[in-house]
């Protein structure tokens, strides 16, 4: 044999040892690749159900903590609204107070009678009472009948009445 001959022969034995390793390679990438799907496709599922997981139980916190603040926020809004800070009395001296200096202030002079027909949900003798504490403190002048709203008098800078 010549040696064309020969390194055609050795050549040969080479490319073919190549050619069955490329195909063993391919092979196993083959393999590897579906394996490494199939994990993956099992991972996904899994990172789905945590996902979803988490959503409810975002939806039920978040469902929870609003409902509380909103029943938090209205047994406050009750609180401030039917009664004062202190005072779980049914007549609220505090708010009759305002209610009759607000009567009193809008005009002049007022009987007993029409203040007690403008503030209802107060017993008269509450009302008269507060009357009276009013006239104590100088606010009004009561006579047992007619409420007269003394106004405060204006001052100027100096101190001095105008």
């Amino acid at each position: 044999m010549e040696s064309q001959e020969l390194l055609n022969i050795i050549t040969i034995s080479i490319s073919t040892i190549l050619s069955i390793g490329a195909i063993l390679l391919s092979i196993w990438f083959y393999r590897e690749s579906n394996r490494q799907n199939k994990e993956t496709a099992l991972m996904q599922t899994d990172i789905k159900n945590a996902i979803q997981k988490l959503e409810q139980l975002y939806d039920r916190t978040y469902t929870d903590t609003f409902g509380a603040l909103k029943t938090q926020l209205d047994a406050m809004q009750k609180h401030i609204f039917t009664s004062s800070v202190g005072d779980t009395n049914a007549s609220e001296p505090d708010k009759l107070r305002f209610y009759i200096l607000g009567c009193i202030t809008q005009t002049s002079s007022l009987t007993i009678d029409d203040l007690c027909s403008q503030i209802t949900g107060f017993k008269k003798t509450e009302i008269t009472e507060t009357v009276y504490s009013f006239h104590r403190e100088g606010l009004v002048k009561f006579d047992g009948n007619t409420i007269l709203y003394n106004k405060p008098e204006q001052k100027n800078i100096e101190g001095q009445a105008s």
